[in-house]
Order: C-alpha cells, then structure tokens, then sequence
C-alpha cells in the first residue's frame, strides 16, 4: 500500500513539473503547423528583450544597446490585433505597459532579422507584416512570429522561423 501510496505522489509531482515546463504534445502539434498561423499587418509600436537574468522585458533602445542585444529573444509588442487579446507587463524598471500583444521573436530567428537588416531598415511604427500563431498555450503569454515582412522585403520566411520553433520545442519536450 505505501508503495503504491509513493508511486502516486512521484508521478503527481513529475506530472505537475512537466506540465509546466517544456513543450507537450498538443502544444508541439500545435504550433509546429504552419496552418496554425495567421498573417497579419501590424504596426509595432515597442520593441522589448527578454532579459534572462531577472527574467523580465526590457524595452530596446538603440542607443542603449548594440546588435548582440538583439540576438536574445525579441518581443515586438502591438497594442491591437485582430483576435489576440493584449495585456499589461511589468518592465524591468518597475513601469508598466499599456495592453500590448507580445508577439515573441526566438533568439534564432532574431539572428535572422539582424543577418538580413531588418533592425536597420526598420523603425518603431511602421507597418510589418507577420506570420504568427493563433493562439499561446499553458503558461506562455506571447504569440510566436514565424515570418517578417516589410516593405516587400522578407526579413524572415516561414519556413525558416517555423523550423527554429520545432527545434527548440525538440530541445524542451516535456516528459507527457
């Protein structure tokens, strides 16, 4: 009976820690679809860096930082699209935002963006088009951007952008 009693609590516990971390099944089917993603026209009204150091968003400042800042994780934040609900954020000066979509940027495909110009041909406000998911799952909180097109230039194609989201759901499967 306490063998089976132990049994429960260790896969309850292991269940709970990899419910929370990592990318399950229906989150990897999910967004590793390329139908699940909407294009959309935007106009970015911030851009902000996750700072894995106290885990929380900086807002971008070109005078602040150089391009190797934005080889981290980018969030262009958006105030209004079209069946995305926004939200506020506290930045890591204590300010907080307005209700803005986050619409993150991997690491990988930020590396795209700075490679092909994007951060120097493009300015806060202007209209882009994205590529991004439909939907945020568990305890994300942003919306991810597979493609980035401005000006009739594409900065970052789908295919490119969706492959890096598999491969680093491939290194953060969870264990259910």
């Amino acid at each position: 009976m306490k063998k089976k009693i132990l049994v429960i609590i260790i896969c309850l516990v292991c269940f709970t820690l990899s419910a929370c971390t990592g990318y399950n099944n229906v989150m990897y089917k999910h967004l590793s679809n390329e139908a699940n993603y909407g294009t959309y026209e935007v106009a970015v009204e911030k851009i902000y860096v996750l700072n894995k150091e106290t885990g929380k968003l900086e807002e971008y400042d070109e005078t602040v930082h150089d391009e190797s800042f934005l080889n981290r994780t980018v969030f262009f934040g958006v105030s209004e699209l079209d069946g995305f609900y926004g939200d506020e954020y506290v930045l890591e000066n204590g300010s907080q935002t307005n209700h803005i979509v986050l619409l993150n940027v991997l690491a990988e495909n930020s590396q795209l963006l700075v490679n092909n110009s994007f951060y120097n041909n493009f300015s806060v406000g202007d209209i882009i088009e994205i590529q991004v998911s439909d939907w945020y799952y568990m305890d994300t909180d942003f919306y991810y951007v597979i493609g980035v097109k401005y000006n009739g230039v594409q900065y970052l194609n789908s295919e490119d952008g969706l492959q890096n989201i598999v491969d680093m759901m491939d290194k953060e499967r969870s264990l259910f």
